[in-house]
């Protein structure tokens, strides 16, 4: 593992207005950092002139660095185009998760109007069309989707027959806890392209984070899911909720999912620190970051001899991305009471009504209009610069404290203090000292003394 001189980040490279960051290492050289694209240079390069110097390596600096602050200004001001319907069908859960976003009871109305459905499949459906893309469907909630088989059946008739109608192909994506009756999990199997579960760990984490309503564990249920998903020949995710109490227990968590679930992709999430949640984000410490990186290392490690990927949505290095609002990610996402929310955390009228991310809202017997004013506005907002996050290398890849802290509720100021934001400049700050240690190895950094490359997520 390559060694570095002190415990900072990369800082912002004196000499220039880009996003190119850098950092000294232990050897004397340094390391330089553009959104997406990494420098090495050794010792004899290793002064500040050098970024203006014709090397290709720093030409590409350059480039990805105007690229970033293009691809960020767009988040800001193209037009919200949705190429997604995400649909929330109702509020209630057959589970009591710990720590539930949305508190979801077992019988709770209203559920989503077919007719707002279909009116904004149609909004989808044109846009698709016109970029010639596939419409993306996805049944996810604050609330489990499959609670209900028919209307899970007939949302998704109605969305296939909107595609069809418009020539296009769709794509189906649905968001379980994995405890349903046998039968309707060969169902899905049967008519659901990608299935993603949650799944906390071993059968004692899940019984204690993911119990039943009675208290009952969920994991037999979802395990037998998992097995029929796999022989129905369909693509498993996992999704895992770390907490406080379990995210030192990610290669065990790791080696249980990847024996027993069998998945293709394992997606990690530190717990949001909001709905039942909230509670927890005062059980995290400034030096659980640290930790968190360090235990999430052993259990992508544990993940990668199974052949499976490790992951998480937090930080991806090979994007240029900001929170999860989906007016910057082309999602429409309905929730009961036909409201369109930019806010995946808003699962309901009343909280969409309290915090104004309502973007668009069904009328019957009408389409369904679009908020283009309050979406711009919202656009505008969300993305403007933050504070300390204006001078961090990984602020072109980040959440920026999403969905705990979000600009939109006037509540950015200490971002930079948060556990979440702690993680991600961990994770990142892991990555590239990884990806430096390779191409100190590499032919052209032994034989030029500086060598660069593209950055992906991993």
């Amino acid at each position: 593992m390559v060694k570095i001189k002190d415990e900072t980040h990369f800082v912002p490279a004196s000499g220039t207005p880009l996003p190119i960051f850098q950092r000294e290492l232990e050897d004397g050289g340094r390391a330089f950092y553009a959104p997406g694209y990494l420098v090495v240079v050794d010792k004899a390069h290793a002064f500040q002139p050098e970024l203006n110097q014709p090397a290709p390596a720093f030409a590409h600096l350059h480039t990805h660095a105007h690229k970033a602050l293009i691809q960020w200004k767009a988040l800001a001001e193209r037009p919200f185009l949705p190429l997604c319907l995400t649909l929330y069908l109702n509020n209630e859960c057959n589970l009591h998760c710990a720590y539930c976003f949305s508190m979801p009871q077992p019988h709770t109305a209203p559920r989503l109007e077919r007719e707002a459905i279909r009116a904004g499949a149609e909004i989808v459906a044109r846009n698709c069309e016109e970029q010639g893309r596939a419409l993306t469907v996805v049944f996810h909630g604050g609330g489990e989707p499959t609670l209900h088989q028919n209307e899970l059946e007939t949302a998704l008739s109605t969305v296939e027959q909107i595609a069809a109608t418009h020539g296009i192909p769709i794509f189906r994506y649905l968001a379980t806890n994995g405890v349903m009756p046998e039968q309707r999990a060969r169902w899905i199997g049967a008519h659901v392209d990608l299935i993603g579960i949650s799944c906390d760990g071993t059968p004692e984490i899940q019984g204690a984070q993911r119990p039943l309503r009675g208290g009952a564990s969920s994991a037999p249920y979802l395990e037998r899911t998992a097995q029929i998903i796999r022989e129905a020949g369909k693509p498993l995710h996992v999704r895992v909720t770390l907490t406080p109490g379990t995210f030192l227990s990610q290669a065990e968590i790791a080696a249980y999912v990847c024996r027993v679930l069998r998945p293709s992709e394992i997606h990690v999430e530190p717990v949001y620190g909001v709905g039942r949640g909230a509670h927890m984000e005062e059980s995290w410490h400034p030096e659980d970051a640290d930790r968190f990186v360090a235990a999430f290392e052993e259990g992508r490690a544990v993940a990668a001899r199974y052949g499976i990927v490790w992951r998480t949505s937090g930080v991806r290095m090979g994007e240029i991305h900001g929170p999860y609002c989906h007016i910057f990610r082309d999602v429409l996402n309905l929730i009961p009471g036909g409201a369109a929310t930019a806010c995946f955390c808003a699962s309901d009228a009343d909280t969409v009504t309290t915090r104004h991310t309502a973007i668009g809202h069904w009328q019957p017997g009408t389409v369904f209009p679009l908020d283009r004013d309050h979406i711009r506005h919202m656009q505008q907002v969300v993305s403007s610069p933050q504070g300390a996050c204006e001078r961090c290398f990984n602020r072109f890849h980040c959440t920026r404290g999403c969905p705990e802290v979000c600009p939109w509720d006037g509540a950015m100021q200490a971002v930079e203090t948060t556990f979440r934001c702690r993680v991600a400049r961990a994770l990142a700050n892991a990555q590239l000292m990884s990806e430096i240690a390779m191409l100190q190895d590499s032919s052209d950094y032994l034989h030029e003394g500086m060598a660069g490359k593209e950055i992906q997520s991993p």
